[in-house]
């Protein structure tokens, strides 16, 4: 390839990565937070899965799937990637970050004190069943898609649902 071609060829790229940046980067850091439950690292892996992205992009192929496919599947491998090092170098449970409630009502406060039962519950499960959760409720993807991400079996996806459906439902009863 010729230097001017090669020189347009990187323009594109880069003209390219940065619309689907303004795009996704939302939806990255959401998913990397709802994931890891917290927004350092959540953003660090944000950084990560561009940074693949921009590597990967000339390999996207269409045919074996839908970008945002492609995408959920590099952001979720990237969180299982970054907790697996965390708890290596440091031995570091991810849990829910524990904010305190910003209410001003009181029915603002029960609400906020609900939903910090309900993400203490989730973040008490492990990656695997946390990301399941992530991607069908927060995402509202299918199992179909759920499995293409996680590159597994449909029953696998449900089995994982079921699990952690069946958690959810014991620390939610005990609390």
């Amino acid at each position: 390839m010729n230097s001017s071609v090669m020189t347009e060829f990187q323009q594109l790229h880069s003209e390219t990565l940065e619309s689907l940046h303004s795009r996704y980067h939302t939806m990255v850091l959401r998913t990397a937070y709802l994931i890891l439950a917290d927004w350092g690292h959540a953003e660090d892996v944000a950084q990560e899965v561009w940074m693949r992205v921009n590597r990967a992009l000339v390999r996207f192929d269409p045919d074996r799937g839908a970008w945002s496919t492609w995408l959920h599947h590099i952001t979720v491998n990237c969180c299982l990637s970054t907790r697996k090092r965390l708890s290596r170098w440091l031995g570091e449970q991810l849990r829910p970050e524990t904010e305190q409630p910003q209410a001003t009502t009181l029915d603002n406060l029960l609400r906020s004190e609900e939903e910090q039962v309900i993400w203490n519950a989730i973040g008490n499960l492990s990656l695997k069943l946390r990301s399941v959760i992530v991607l069908r409720y927060f995402h509202d993807l299918s199992y179909e898609q759920i499995a293409a991400i996680l590159e597994c079996p449909i029953g696998t996806v449900r089995s994982r649902l079921h699990t952690a459906h069946a958690q959810l439902r014991n620390h939610l009863e005990d609390v």
